[in-house]
C-alpha cells in the first residue's frame, strides 16, 4: 500500500472470541484528512483505530490478517482521560511527553506553557490532575498528545463523559487545532453535532465490521439514512441544516419540527404530575469523597415512582450524590431519609433489596467470569430456582443484545456492551428505586432507546428512576423532575420545561438545552432586536 495511513483486507479477531470484529476492511486516509468512523455499538470502530494506531497488536493481543500502513508517530485520546495519565500534576504530565522526545529540561517550561495555551488550559502548571474537571482533563490529554508531535491523532469518543457545554468547547478546540496545524485526525464519536460539520469524510461500518459507506458527510447521511436508522446509529440533530436559517425561516422543516415538540412540552407542563409522596428526602446534607466536600446544604425531596434526572457540569457532585443515596459514599453532614427512615439505620440487605445501582464505569460491578453468570449472580444469591434463573437471565440477554456473548468474560465486551450488561444485572429484580450513573453513554441510538424503554416500563410499574445524565434530550423527554448541581449546591429542583424554558437559568447553569428550547430563546431575542 502507498497511502499515508490505511489498511487492506484487514480482519481482527480477539483470541477469546470466535467471530471476527473487523471483516476484510480496506481504506486509505490522506495526510491532513479529518475522518469520522460511524457504526452501531460493537461494530469494531474502536478496534479499527486501535489497529491503525498500532495499539493492536503492540499492546492488545489479537489475531490480525491483512495489511496495515501505520505512521511512526501517533497519538490516541480515549473516552476516559484518567486512563492516560501517569503523573500527579499538570506540568509533569506534559513534561513526560516531552521527555519521550528527549527535549532538554531547560527548554520544557516554555514548551509546557505553549501547549497549555494552545489547548486553552488556563490554570497553574502545578495544579493536581485529580482537581481538574472532565473537560480540563481532556484539554490536558490533548496537550500531552500535541507535545509528542504525532503524525496522526486518533480520538475514541473523546467527549463521551463530558457535559454538553464542555463537549461543545472540546469540539471547537479540536476544530481550531485541525485548522491551525493541518493535523490528520481520525474520530470515533456517537454525538455528531459540533463534529461532523468539519469532517472531510465519514466511514460507515456495519454491525458485522464491514465498510458499507465511505464519502463526504452529507452524502453518507443522505444515501445511508435507512441503514443508519436500522442499525441505530446516532444522526446529527441539525446538520446539514444551518442554525441561522432555521431561526430566520419559520417554514423551515426543522423549525416546524422543533415548534411541535415545544407545544407538546407546554401541554405536558400544564397537566402536571401527581404527587405520590416522598421516597427520599435530604435535610441539609453535605456530600463528598475522602476528605473533600463537593456539595452541601442539600435539601431535596424525590417522589415515589418519579423519574428524576441529575445534571450539572463535570465535577459538580452528581455521581457523589447518587452514591450517597445508597451509602457507597458517607454523608458528611445532615441526613438522608428513605421512606422516612434515616439511611444509616437501614441494614445492607434491606437497602440493596430496595435499591439497585449502576456505576458510571461498568467494570466496577463485574465479579463473574461470563456474561450469563454476571446477570444470574444476584438471583443465585437470593436462591432462586435454577429454571427461573435461566429463563429470566436468557430474557435479559436477548433484550439487551447480549445473547451471542453469554459465555464470554464481561471484561472482553465493548464499552457499549459492558454498559448494557451493567444495566441488565440491575433489571433482574423489581427494586423500588434504580440509581443509574450515565447509563446511555457509549450506546448507539437503538440500544439507548431500548434501554430507556425498559426503564420507562419499570417506572410505569412504580419504580423510582434516579439517573445522572448529560443527555438533555433524555432529560426533557422522560424526566418528571430535574436536579441541577452547580457551584457546590443542589441549585435547582423542578420540571425540565421550567428549567429549559428559562433563559436566565440556562445561562446561569451553562446548560445547552434541546434545540426546540434554543429555537424559542433565539426567536425571543430576534423579536427584542
Amino acid at each position: 500500500m502507498n497511502s499515508y495511513l490505511g489498511c487492506s483486507n484487514l480482519s481482527v479477531r480477539f483470541y477469546h472470541r470466535s467471530e471476527t470484529i473487523l471483516d476484510r476492511v480496506s481504506l486509505s486516509i490522506d495526510k491532513g484528512e479529518k475522518v469520522l468512523i460511524l457504526g452501531p455499538s460493537g461494530s469494531g470502530k474502536s478496534t479499527l483505530i486501535s489497529a491503525l494506531s498500532g495499539i493492536i497488536p503492540d499492546h492488545i493481543e489479537a489475531e490480525v490478517s491483512g495489511e496495515v500502513n501505520r505512521r511512526k508517530s501517533t497519538g490516541v485520546m480515549f473516552q476516559d482521560p484518567d486512563s492516560q495519565f501517569c503523573m500527579l500534576h499538570v506540568d509533569e504530565e506534559i513534561a513526560f511527553s516531552l521527555e519521550n522526545r528527549c527535549i532538554p529540561r531547560e527548554e520544557m517550561d516554555q514548551m509546557i506553557s505553549s501547549f497549555m495555551e494552545q489547548v486553552g488550559l488556563n490554570i497553574d502548571k502545578k495544579t493536581p490532575i485529580e482537581a481538574l474537571s472532565g473537560g480540563m482533563k481532556q484539554r490536558l490529554a490533548l496537550a500531552c498528545l500535541l507535545a509528542l508531535e504525532p503524525e496522526v491523532l486518533f480520538f475514541d469518543e473523546p467527549t463521551a463523559q463530558l457535559d454538553p457545554a464542555s463537549r461543545k468547547d472540546i469540539f471547537a478546540l479540536l476544530k481550531d487545532v485541525s485548522e491551525t496545524t493541518g493535523q490528520t485526525m481520525v474520530f470515533v464519536e456517537h454525538v455528531l453535532d459540533g463534529c461532523i460539520e468539519w469532517m472531510d469524510r465519514v466511514i460507515l461500518l456495519s454491525e458485522n465490521g464491514r465498510i458499507i459507506g465511505d464519502g463526504i458527510p452529507e452524502d453518507i447521511l443522505r444515501r445511508f439514512q435507512r441503514q443508519m436508522k436500522e442499525a441505530g446509529i446516532w444522526q446529527p440533530k441539525l446538520y446539514p441544516a444551518v442554525w441561522e436559517e432555521v431561526v430566520e425561516d419559520e417554514n423551515h422543516p426543522l423549525a416546524a419540527k422543533f415548534s411541535a415538540k415545544l407545544k407538546i412540552k407546554e401541554l405536558s407542563e400544564k397537566n402536571g404530575t401527581p404527587d405520590s409522596g416522598p421516597l427520599i428526602r435530604t435535610e441539609d446534607a453535605a456530600i463528598g469523597y475522602r476528605k473533600k466536600t463537593v456539595a452541601d446544604g442539600i435539601n431535596l425531596q424525590i417522589q415515589k415512582g418519579a423519574w428524576v434526572s441529575v445534571i450539572g457540569k463535570n465535577g459538580s457532585g452528581k455521581s457523589t450524590f447518587l452514591k450517597s443515596l445508597i451509602r457507597l459514599e458517607a454523608v458528611k453532614k445532615g441526613r438522608i431519609y428513605v421512606e422516612d427512615r434515616e439511611l444509616k439505620k437501614w441494614s445492607d440487605k434491606a437497602l440493596y433489596d430496595k435499591a439497585g445501582f449502576v456505576f458510571q464505569n461498568p467494570e466496577l460491578q463485574f465479579i463473574q467470569d461470563t456474561v450469563f453468570e454476571e446477570i444470574a449472580f444476584g438471583a443465585r444469591q437470593r436462591h432462586w430456582p435454577e429454571e427461573q434463573i435461566k429463563r429470566k437471565t436468557s430474557e435479559l440477554l436477548t433484550e439487551f443484545g447480549l445473547a451471542s456473548h453469554a459465555k464470554v468474560h464481561p471484561f472482553t465486551l465493548s464499552l457499549g456492551q459492558k454498559r448494557r450488561l451493567s444495566v441488565a444485572t440491575m433489571l433482574l429484580f423489581d427494586q423500588d428505586v434504580l440509581l443509574l450513573d450515565e447509563p446511555t453513554f457509549g450506546q448507539d441510538q437503538k440500544t439507548a432507546g431500548e434501554l430507556i424503554k425498559r426503564l420507562k416500563e419499570r417506572q410505569e410499574r412504580g419504580t423510582t428512576i434516579i439517573m445522572v445524565t448529560h443527555d438533555m434530550d433524555i432529560v426533557d423527554q422522560h424526566s418528571d423532575q430535574v436536579i441541577v448541581f452547580h457551584h457546590g449546591k443542589a441549585a435547582y429542583q423542578g420540571t425540565p420545561y421550567r428549567l429549559f424554558s428559562d433563559e436566565r437559568l440556562v445561562r446561569q447553569f451553562s446548560i445547552i438545552p434541546p434545540l426546540h428550547y434554543e429555537l424559542m430563546h433565539a426567536r425571543k431575542k430576534k423579536v427584542l432586536v
